[in-house]
């Protein structure tokens, strides 16, 4: 691919400083202005609730408060790569990357990376890793393992 084609590169945030980590990483060694970059972030919403109860008002104004509060975080955060991308990062950079930002619901956040790398035909997948130990990853699994495990494109993790 010459460096003024177009390249499809998706970016799998979180609010960690691992997610973070890797966007630099990308901003400081890959970006290209004509890259088309998509940005996901596997919003996980938690809510204090118990099945088979019934709520008065006050306990639904406080769950619609909870529910409010935590999507106005996942909009702060896409915004805040976004600029990035515009240049409007910490560091100022004149980046002008053509780039969108996407919140990704359903799924595992592995399944729905892959899915949506693959909806949008990335040629590569950038994200960060928790440095889970061997026990945790074991019984919880990583996301970046399944994203190389699983990506039809080459995927670039970053350690912190």
């Amino acid at each position: 691919m010459a460096e003024s084609e177009s390249r499809v590169v998706m970016i799998a945030v979180d609010a960690s400083a691992q997610a973070d980590e890797a966007f630099e990483w990308y901003l400081s060694n890959m970006a290209r202005d004509s890259d088309d970059v998509k940005v996901v972030n596997c919003a996980e919403f938690h809510l204090d609730l118990s099945v088979g109860i019934n709520y008065d008002e006050k306990q639904i104004a406080q769950i619609t408060e909870q529910v409010k509060k935590q999507q106005n975080e996942v909009d702060n955060l896409k915004s805040k790569f976004v600029d990035k991308l515009r240049g409007k990062g910490p560091n100022e950079q004149a980046f002008k990357i053509k780039g969108e930002a996407f919140i990704l619901n359903g799924k595992k956040p592995g399944e729905a990376i892959i899915e949506a790398a693959e909806t949008h035909k990335a040629n590569l997948i950038i994200c960060g890793t928790r440095g889970l130990g061997k026990i945790r990853r074991t019984f919880m699994g990583s996301v970046s393992d399944f994203i190389v495990q699983h990506a039809r494109c080459p995927v670039v993790v970053v350690r912190k």
